[in-house]
């Protein structure tokens, strides 16, 4: 078996896997629109031969500007070929191609049911991430709203102020404070993991290397001045996001919730977008009712599980 990286020459062959030709379309726009925001690249993309055939591919994908971060996008092995074996030897030499940094988070998502039609096995793709040495990390519901006519109405009760209001270091502090006794797994666990300050800090660097405008991210104070919580839409490669909505602990059970997400959604709506995505876990029951009843469908759900790499090369 041979793992390679393919060039960008391969682009319509490397889409090629399947034996539907729509699916096939799906893959190559996909792809093409990733390559050309810089999302994806040739060299995040292998695959795994066997006497000239291609058995298997993964696709990496990344933000420009986070070198610590890498999704695996697609990991597809032929139907003919061993699942695990395949699977790993993909895993294993494409990491040590890539030459990743220390610290290195790598995360992949399952979504059911899978955005793409293809020969996708979530049983073994579960069974090659633990083998792997990836965590189940959070199980979420995937939420989508439409562009609607529907009037969203403001809040009478709190006042918004922008990034450029407040600056980034207050920005910062908020998001250390609504994430404290935060009901989401992965915050919970990285919080416990870098220290509250700093995984607010690396949170904030995270969501600049999304599309936004700094005049979407703002602070939500009640009308005496104190802090309730904050909104962070933005953009990423699949549309508009509800990025983080948080409330403070003192301010929770108020439904203040409810008012954040009409802010952000209104937010997005009046910058032009047609449908806006966002994610809760399921633990965190509270945020997904407020999903529900701002008119947001649900549908999917997603298992996120997570490896992190502690040194610079890894067999």
């Amino acid at each position: 078996m041979f793992i390679r990286p393919i060039c960008s020459e391969e682009l319509n062959v490397f889409a090629a896997f399947s034996d539907k030709p729509q699916t096939n379309e799906r893959f190559l726009a996909y792809l093409t629109q990733m390559w050309n925001e810089g999302y994806i690249r040739p060299e995040l993309c292998f695959v795994a031969e066997e006497a000239g055939e291609i058995i298997g591919r993964i696709v990496y994908w990344k933000l420009p500007s986070l070198n610590n971060f890498l999704e695996i996008d697609f990991l597809e092995i032929s139907l003919s070929a061993n699942y695990l074996e395949v699977g790993a030897e993909l895993l294993v030499r494409s990491l040590e191609m890539l030459n990743l940094p220390a610290n290195t988070i790598i995360q992949h998502t399952l979504d059911i049911p899978y955005p793409i039609s293809t020969p996708f096995n979530s049983v073994a793709s579960i069974e090659l991430l633990e083998q792997f040495g990836f965590s189940l990390i959070r199980e979420t519901c995937r939420f989508e709203l439409q562009a609607t006519t529907q009037e969203i109405m403001p809040s009478k009760r709190l006042l918004f102020r922008t990034l450029d209001d407040v600056g980034e270091d207050t920005f910062i502090d908020a998001i250390e404070c609504v994430s404290s006794g935060s009901l989401d797994r992965t915050i919970k666990q990285e919080m416990e993991e870098m220290g509250a300050f700093e995984y607010a800090d690396e949170y904030f660097k995270r969501m600049k290397a999304l599309k936004y405008k700094s005049t979407w991210w703002q602070l939500a104070y009640t009308l005496d001045k104190a802090l309730v919580g904050l909104v962070m839409p933005a953009e990423n490669d699949g549309g508009a996001i509800i990025g983080y909505l948080g409330v403070v602990p003192e301010q929770r059970g108020y439904g203040y919730a409810k008012e954040l997400l009409a802010q952000a959604t209104q937010t997005l709506l009046s910058d032009g977008a047609t449908r806006i995505r966002s994610d809760a876990d399921v633990n965190n029951i509270p945020m997904v009712a407020a999903f529900g009843r701002a008119g947001y469908n649900q549908f999917a759900l997603r298992k996120e599980y997570r490896r992190r790499l502690f040194t610079s090369v890894e067999n």
